[in-house]
């Protein structure tokens, strides 16, 4: 993507549909993550600028990085302030997945894998198979605006039903 934010309306509405079982802190973490990758080779101006965290094997073991980031910070968290995450998780079930286990899991791994998926439709310099092909065959599978109008409308999708599943917990509880 052209610019980070286009990835976390995917990410949103993964977080609508499981949003028990998913860290969308953990997704939006890991795809600024993987793109300061190619921050810093575009300021070095050196090509490709997208390189080994742009590939699902790259993009998978940085969001397992970056969960082990966060769930470290959570462990910290919870010496300091234990009661905070236990009376959070009781009010809003859907939420509490953001600091849960299993949640930041599946957030970083589902958004180190979901980056090179989504360049890979848009930049001739993604090698999302390597190491074991230099292909790109998603390259040019959907054009670039209906890749950027999809991520948009993931998002808004994701939205309403959070929405959704934020108003049910409430009335829950």
């Amino acid at each position: 993507m052209p610019f980070t934010p286009y990835h976390f309306g995917p990410g949103l509405f993964v977080k609508g549909l499981a949003a028990r079982w998913f860290s969308w802190i953990a997704f939006i973490a890991v795809q600024v993550v993987i793109d300061c990758e190619t921050l810093y080779y575009l300021e070095r101006r050196e090509y490709p600028i997208h390189r080994t965290l742009h590939t699902f094997l790259g993009g998978t073991l940085a969001g397992l990085a970056v969960a082990g980031v966060l769930l470290l910070s959570r462990w910290l968290a919870s010496r300091l302030r234990p009661e905070v995450g236990r009376s959070f998780a009781a009010k809003w079930p859907s939420v509490a997945s953001e600091f849960g286990i299993a949640g930041i899991l599946a957030g970083g791994i589902i958004g180190g894998a979901s980056h090179p998926l989504l360049d890979g439709l848009m930049h001739p310099d993604i090698r999302p198979l390597e190491p074991w092909t230099r292909a790109n065959p998603l390259l040019g599978a959907v054009s670039v605006a209906t890749l950027h109008d999809g991520c948009i409308l993931a998002g808004v999708a994701g939205f309403v039903l959070l929405g959704i599943r934020l108003y049910f917990d409430s009335r829950r509880g």
